[in-house]
């Protein structure tokens, strides 16, 4: 399987969006868990389009085959695909010469696999400051490697989500590097407050934020929005004052990702188990942080 995977990467980004396309519109159709968390999900957020349903599940298929494509390709291959506006390139860059700690959060929506490709190969070669991103690593085994080693890179330090991981997140900020995180991922227990997301509670990772208040470091929410067979890199500073009380961060934290995905709604990860309760943790205890 291993092999398998790496061989698909070689195909052409193109077919392999089309590919993904059909996949995950006929996973959607033949998975009842993830069809209905999605129609859960979008409802939750008040979504009920019935071809705004279609187009996420076919996104989502693209995003699962594109990311090997963009996993395993040379970085300057990757590079071609992916467009950005003069401004966000000018916006990105300054905070990247200011050399300042830099927090980057990039939620589930379009390909998120393409900003650390990105940041480390403009940027890497000229300021020696890499991004460190947590992952978390796969049950399977196979797939584990797999993921593990396609996302080490020049200028890329994958971290899993692990107290190791976290330590060395923390030791590259403290040397002056950036982290990326996806902060709607959820976390495991210990690691995570709950906050609204869409209305309803969500247990929500601590991390960027905790780590952006301690560093006082800049923080940039980031994505990368498909367009036609690449990406459009798109990023935006979030300057709003951390408070330090975590569960008013996570609550801000999460409007600012509500806000970001319903710019393009048929592009987010709906089907994601966004509203799990991890193990030991209680859903409905409200939680505050000292």
């Amino acid at each position: 399987m291993y092999w398998l995977l790496k061989l698909c990467s070689r195909l052409p980004l193109r077919f392999l969006q089309v590919m993904g396309a059909a996949l995950g519109g006929m996973t959607f159709k033949l998975s009842s868990e993830l069809r209905e968390r999605a129609k859960e999900n979008l409802e939750q957020a008040g979504y009920s389009d019935p071809h705004l349903f279609e187009r996420v599940g076919r996104n989502a298929g693209r995003q699962a085959l594109e990311s090997l494509w963009v996993w395993y390709r040379p970085a300057d291959t990757v590079l071609s695909k992916i467009t950005i506006s003069e401004d966000t390139y000018a916006m990105v860059k300054e905070a990247i010469l200011v050399k300042v700690p830099i927090v980057f959060m990039t939620p589930h929506v379009g390909c998120f696999e393409v900003l650390p490709v990105w940041l480390a190969t403009t940027f890497y070669k000229e300021t020696g400051r890499k991004i460190s991103v947590l992952y978390r690593p796969p049950k399977v085994g196979i797939l584990r490697k797999l993921v593990g080693e396609a996302r080490q890179a020049p200028g890329i330090e994958a971290c899993p989500t692990t107290i190791v991981g976290v330590k060395r997140v923390i030791r590259n900020l403290k040397q002056g590097h950036t982290f990326g995180a996806l902060p709607d991922q959820a976390p495991s227990k210990g690691e995570g407050v709950w906050a609204d997301f869409f209305g309803r509670p969500a247990y929500t990772m601590t991390l960027p934020v905790r780590v952006a208040k301690q560093f006082d470091a800049i923080r940039i929410f980031a994505w990368g929005v498909r367009s036609g067979h690449g990406w459009h890199l798109e990023a935006e500073r979030w300057d709003e004052p951390l408070t330090g009380v975590l569960h008013e961060d996570a609550a801000a934290m999460n409007a600012k990702i509500e806000e970001i995905i319903r710019r393009m709604p048929e592009q987010y990860a709906w089907s994601y188990n966004r509203y799990k309760v991890p193990a030991g943790a209680h859903p409905f205890k409200k939680e505050t942080n000292k």
